[in-house]
C-alpha cells in the first residue's frame, strides 16, 4: 500500500484538474498577461483603496492565476457596489470601471431615470474551461481577465436583470442594449443573450487578445434610440372660445344708466393677480338707480278645481267692483235619486215634512226637529245633507261631506313698492 500511495494521489490530482478545466503542465500562462498587469499598475489605472484591496498572487494550478490581483467590492469611486466582491486583474478592472461610469450610468439615467448603485456579478476569477467545459479551451476567467454581469440595481431598489430585461419592457430592453453596445467598444469579447445557449442570463466581457487584433461582439449591437426628455413643458393651448369683454359702465343701456348719471370707466383696470394677492383695487363706482317697475294687475278670481261630482252649485256671488257680472250656463245633470241640496234653494214642501214612523231608527229622526225629511240633517255651513245611504244609521256618523269652497277675492292691501338698492 505504501508504494501505491503516490500514484493514487497523482491520479486524483490529475482527475481534479481535468474536472476543473485547468491543464496542469500542458499549458503555460502567456507572457503578455503579466506585462499587461504591470503596465496597468505603473499607469496607476487602479489604485488600492477600501473597495480595491490588493491580495496575494494566484499561481496555478496549471496556467490559471494572476500576478497582482485585487479584491473588488465597488466600482465608480465606490458608488456602485459589486455583489458579491470578486478577484480580478488590473486591466479588466480599469475597463469595467470606465464602462460603468461612461456607458452604464448615462444609459440608466436616460432609460430608467435612476442611477445604478449595484451590479450583480455571476463569475469573476475561476480556473475553468470556456463555458464550464473541462475539455474546452481555458477561459479568460482563469486569469481574472473576464467578468459575467447578471443584473443592475437602480437607486430606488429596482433590479434590471439580463435574463428578464433583455426582452422585457421597452425601458429595460433599451437600457441593456445600450450597455451591451457600449461594452463592445471597450472589450475585445462581449457575449450577451442570443450569442449562444450559455449566455442567456448574463453579459460576458473580457480582454482576450484574439488573432489579428479582431474582436467578438455577439449578438450584433443594435441599440435603441434613447427617449428624449423635454426641457420644459409645452405651452398649453386653450380650446375654449374667446369671451367678449364685459361692457363698461359707459356702454350700459340707458335704462340702467341715465345720461345724467353715467360714470366713465376707470383709466386703468387692475389685473387678476394684483387683486388676488392684495394689490391696489379700484375705488367703488356709484351704481345707477334702477327704475321701479309697475306692479302687475291683480289676477282674476280662481275657479274651483273640485271634480263635478263633488261640487255644489251655488248662486253666483256678486261681481267685484270694476268687473262685469259673470254669466254661467245652466248645468244639466243626469237624474239622481237624491233630493237636490244646494245653497239658496227653498226647503222641501210641508207635505214632505211628515213625522217619521215610530219604528224608524233614531238616526232618521235627526232632521225632523229642523223641518227636514227623514234621512236629512243640517250639515256644515248650514247645508242640508242626506245620510241615509252613506252614513251609519246606528251612530249617525257621516262618511262623506259636501262643502263649498269660497271664491277668492282680490286683496285690498296695497303691494309694497321696491326701493332702490334693496332688490
Amino acid at each position: 500500500m505504501s508504494r501505491d500511495t503516490p500514484r493514487i494521489f497523482l491520479a486524483l490530482l490529475l482527475l481534479a484538474g481535468a474536472l476543473s478545466g485547468c491543464r496542469f503542465g500542458l499549458e503555460e500562462r502567456d507572457s503578455w498577461r503579466s506585462q499587461a498587469e504591470e503596465q496597468c499598475l505603473a499607469a496607476k489605472a487602479v489604485v488600492a483603496s477600501a473597495y480595491m484591496e490588493p491580495v496575494p498572487a494566484v499561481q496555478g494550478p496549471g496556467a490559471c492565476g494572476m500576478d497582482h490581483p485585487f479584491r473588488v467590492s465597488a466600482l465608480a469611486q465606490g458608488n456602485v457596489m459589486l455583489e458579491p466582491a470578486g478577484r480580478l486583474a488590473c486591466p479588466v478592472i480599469y475597463q469595467v470601471d470606465m464602462w460603468v461610469q461612461e456607458v452604464v450610468q448615462p444609459a440608466a439615467l436616460a432609460w430608467l431615470g435612476q442611477p445604478i448603485v449595484a451590479i450583480s456579478q455571476m463569475s469573476a476569477y475561476s480556473c475553468r474551461g470556456m463555458n464550464g467545459d473541462p475539455n474546452a479551451k481555458i477561459s479568460e476567467h482563469a486569469f481574472g481577465n473576464a467578468l459575467d454581469i447578471g443584473g443592475f440595481r437602480t437607486a430606488d431598489g429596482r433590479w434590471i436583470t439580463v435574463k428578464n430585461g433583455w426582452k422585457g419592457s421597452p425601458e429595460e430592453r433599451g437600457f441593456l442594449l445600450q450597455v451591451q453596445a457600449g461594452a463592445c467598444e471597450r472589450f475585445t469579447t462581449v457575449l450577451a443573450p442570443g450569442s449562444n445557449m450559455f449566455h442567456y442570463d448574463h453579459i460576458h466581457v473580457d480582454l482576450m487578445r484574439h488573432a489579428k487584433g479582431r474582436t467578438i461582439c455577439k449578438p450584433a449591437p443594435r441599440p435603441m434610440p434613447a427617449p428624449t426628455m423635454p426641457t420644459k413643458a409645452p405651452p398649453m393651448v386653450s380650446t375654449m372660445e374667446p369671451v367678449a369683454p364685459a361692457p363698461s359702465v359707459a356702454e350700459a343701456p340707458p335704462v340702467y344708466a341715465p345720461p345724467a348719471q353715467q360714470v366713465s370707466a376707470p383709466a386703468e383696470q387692475p389685473s387678476f393677480f394684483s387683486t388676488l394677492f392684495g394689490g391696489p383695487r379700484p375705488a367703488p363706482q356709484p351704481q345707477p338707480e334702477p327704475v321701479a317697475a309697475e306692479p302687475p294687475p291683480p289676477l282674476p278670481p280662481l275657479q274651483s278645481m273640485r271634480p263635478p261630482e263633488t261640487q255644489i252649485i251655488a248662486s253666483p256671488a256678486p261681481a267685484p267692483a270694476g268687473y262685469p257680472a259673470p254669466s254661467y250656463p245652466s248645468p244639466s245633470y243626469p237624474p239622481s235619486n237624491y233630493p237636490p241640496a244646494s245653497v239658496g234653494r227653498a226647503p222641501p214642501p210641508a207635505a214632505a215634512r211628515a213625522a217619521p214612523p215610530p219604528s224608524a231608527p233614531p238616526s232618521q229622526t235627526k232632521g225632523a226637529s229642523q223641518g227636514l225629511p227623514p234621512g236629512w240633517q243640517v250639515g256644515p255651513q248650514g247645508v242640508p245633507m242626506s245620510y241615509s245611504s252613506n252614513s251609519n244609521p246606528e251612530t249617525g256618523s257621516i262618511k262623506r261631506k259636501y262643502y263649498t269652497a269660497p271664491i277668492p277675492q282680490p286683496s285690498t292691501i296695497p303691494l309694497p313698492k321696491a326701493k332702490a338698492g334693496e332688490d
